[in-house]
């Protein structure tokens, strides 16, 4: 069972995302400030959900130090932060090596679906507890896990924002509003070539996958 090593000093953060990850099948561990999170990391937990915020030392000071430490510098990290600007302040530091930065505030299905598809690579997912690996309209196959994690992983925060709203809400069966900040897959598409993360035929492709998904319920 894959272990999600949660990093804010928000205790009603760190709660909530445990209980949501221990019901999906992972098995949560917390660190309120930068030097817990890195004493935690030597227990090479799966996957790190890092805050920036953090009340020692800031998140991407901990990221450069995971990224440094040779055992640690292979365990993915996801920023999660309420910084409207993280990804520029991750950059204006010099860390590198984040898989993905998502803003709050975030859904827990959301946070999910990126874990999905980060450990889903890995091996280290949680198919054993659900028997399922995470969808865009069923299982996926190495060419979708490839592609999704490469928009997650390369794409803008609003569209990572955008394309883990569709995976989580598949992923624990929601049904939610076509809001107007809602974008449709073919819209995803679309933005993710303008980024230069899809060719055509991987856009065709994640479109076919994408009809197959339930239909949305709207209000």
């Amino acid at each position: 069972m894959a272990r999600i090593l949660i990093v804010d000093d928000d205790e009603s953060i760190t709660r909530c995302l445990s209980y949501f990850f221990r019901d999906a099948g992972y098995t949560p561990m917390t660190a309120a400030t930068g030097h817990a999170a890195l004493l935690a990391a030597r227990t090479n937990p799966d996957l790190i959900l890092l805050d920036l915020g953090l009340p020692d030392i800031s998140g991407d000071e901990v990221l450069r130090r995971l990224k440094r430490e040779p055992s640690t510098a292979q365990i993915p990290v996801v920023i999660v932060s309420g910084e409207p600007d993280a990804a520029e302040i991750v950059a204006r530091s010099g860390a590198t090596g984040a898989v993905a930065i998502m803003q709050k505030p975030v859904l827990g299905s959301e946070l999910c679906a990126v874990v999905d598809i980060v450990l889903d690579g890995r091996g280290a997912g949680p198919e054993d507890a659900h028997g399922m690996t995470p969808a865009v309209g069923g299982p996926l196959d190495r060419q979708h896990r490839q592609i999704l994690y490469r928009l997650i992983s390369g794409g803008s925060s609003s569209l990572v924002r955008q394309v883990c709203r569709h995976i989580g809400a598949d992923h624990t069966r929601m049904t939610w509003s076509r809001a107007a900040e809602t974008m449709s897959w073919a819209d995803i598409v679309g933005r993710a070539r303008q980024e230069g993360l899809l060719g055509e035929a991987e856009g065709r492709a994640l479109l076919q996958s994408a009809s197959h998904r339930p239909v949305e319920q709207t209000a």
